[in-house]
Parts: C-alpha cells; sequence; structure tokens
C-alpha cells in the first residue's frame, strides 16, 4: 500500500507564506503582524496564521510584545555577528563530521541542488536559488549524520537569510560563491576535512561581510569579528577525548 501523501496544514502554508515576505523584504523589519489583516491577505482563519506567528518567533525572526502584538524582528549588525559567530562553529564540526562519512550520494544531492541553484540565479528566480541554495549547505550537513547537530543548525539558518535581502542577486558576488560552493564539496569528495573547513570558512566570510555592508549600506566596508581557523580547528579533535577527559569536561 503506497504512504498517503503528506499534505501541508493551513499553519504550514502561512508560516512558509510570512517566512517567504520577510526574506524577501516585503514584510519590512520592524512591520507589525496583524491578525486580521495577515488572514485576509493569506484567505483563511486567524488561528493558522497565529500559529505560523507563534513558529517565526520561535526562531526568532518575529517579536512578541505583551500589548503591543507582533513584528518583525529588527536586523542589527551585533545579530548579524552573534548569528555567524554560530553558524561558523556548528556548520564547521558538521562539514568536519561529513568529510569522514561523504559519500558518492551525498555528492549527486548536493551538485543537483547546486546546479538548480545556478540556474535559478541566471534565470532570475532568486526564491528558487534561494531554496536550493538551503538545499545544497544542508545535503552538506546531513552528511554528517548528526541529527541534532543539523536540527541546531535550522534557527542560525533562518535568521541570516533575513540579511541576504539585497545581496542575493549581486552579479560580483556569484563568481566567487560558486567557486567556494564548488570547493567545500570537492574537498568533501576527496574526504579532506580540513581544506572543506577552510572553504567553508571563507565562504561565511564572503557571505557575512556582504550582508554587513549591505546593512551598513553606502557601500561602508563593515568588519565583523568571527573565531579565526585556528580556533575552529583546535576543538574538531574532540573524538580522541579519553572517558577521564569527557568526565572532566562535564
Amino acid at each position: 500500500m503506497l504512504p498517503k501523501a503528506q499534505v501541508d496544514s493551513a499553519s504550514d502554508i502561512a508560516a512558509r507564506a510570512l517566512f517567504d515576505a520577510i526574506i524577501e523584504g516585503r514584510l519590512a523589519p520592524g512591520s507589525p503582524l496583524r491578525l486580521k489583516e495577515l488572514s485576509e491577505q493569506l484567505g483563511m482563519s486567524m488561528m493558522p496564521v497565529r500559529e505560523a506567528i507563534r513558529r517565526l518567533a520561535a526562531l526568532d525572526l518575529v517579536e512578541m510584545e505583551p500589548r503591543k502584538g507582533a513584528r518583525v524582528r529588527e536586523r542589527t549588525l551585533d545579530d548579524l555577528q552573534d548569528t555567524y559567530f554560530t553558524r561558523m562553529h556548528l556548520e564547521t564540526i558538521a562539514v568536519w563530521e561529513a568529510a569522514a562519512s561523504f559519500t558518492p550520494d551525498d555528492g549527486a544531492r548536493a551538485a543537483t541542488a547546486l546546479a538548480e541553484m545556478d540556474s535559478a540565479i541566471a534565470g532570475g528566480d532568486l526564491v528558487t536559488a534561494r531554496d536550493a541554495h538551503e538545499r545544497f549547505h544542508f545535503a552538506i550537513y546531513e552528511a554528517s549524520r548528526r541529527d541534532w547537530l543539523v536540527r541546531s543548525l535550522v534557527p542560525a539558518w533562518r535568521n541570516s537569510e533575513r540579511y541576504r535581502v539585497e545581496w542575493m542577486g549581486r552579479a560580483d558576488a556569484q563568481a566567487t560563491r560558486a567557486h567556494e560552493h564548488a570547493s567545500v564539496l570537492a574537498a568533501l569528495l576527496r574526504g579532506d576535512g580540513p581544506d572543506a573547513v577552510r572553504w567553508l570558512r571563507q565562504h561565511l566570510n564572503t557571505s557575512v561581510t556582504m550582508a554587513a555592508e549591505a546593512l551598513a549600506g553606502d557601500g561602508e566596508h563593515q568588519q565583523v569579528a568571527l573565531p579565526k581557523i585556528g580556533d575552529l580547528m583546535s576543538g574538531l579533535d574532540y573524538r580522541q577525548l579519553g572517558p577521564e577527559s569527557v568526565a572532566d569536561i562535564s
């Protein structure tokens, strides 16, 4: 017997619609989220919209204020730095772990998503490009076979999407980012963890620098302090710790 096809609930649909509107800038930072207005725009009752707003608040994309309702969170340089600091640490571990168990099937999934992203960018379809970009990265992270690590990545990843609105389609950045993506994937296919980590770090630094400059406006250069490669690499041999060392840490 074939399994039943999964049908998105009304709250799933509302959450995706609101998420896309926030990421694309149609719901600008600081915008109030009025239940009646949003439910009318989405053509559904207020209950699933309320649930969708709660989900986005759990990801810290929306802030709830007592007696004032919900609004889209503001974007700040401090929040941007904190987000990428977290991503740098968690994604470094995920890529390091993935290198030890990366299979041709993992590589095929990542390569397919990468090709779809490049095609979508060339066609000016930034929504499809964004989705394919996420699938590329998570195809890599899921190859770590560390389910809780991958789940832990999601909130910071979702928050960082808010900062890519202005520069995602920049032609001058596409060649650099395409080279970084391809280099991370090539290193993983070789099983070269250190090189995969180096390329991932460079990729995240490129992303956060462009996001900071877009946030500052007028092409102003912004330096965002992130952990150095030595700091990241020093903690990656944690599997060599013996039981006594683990007990000491805990």
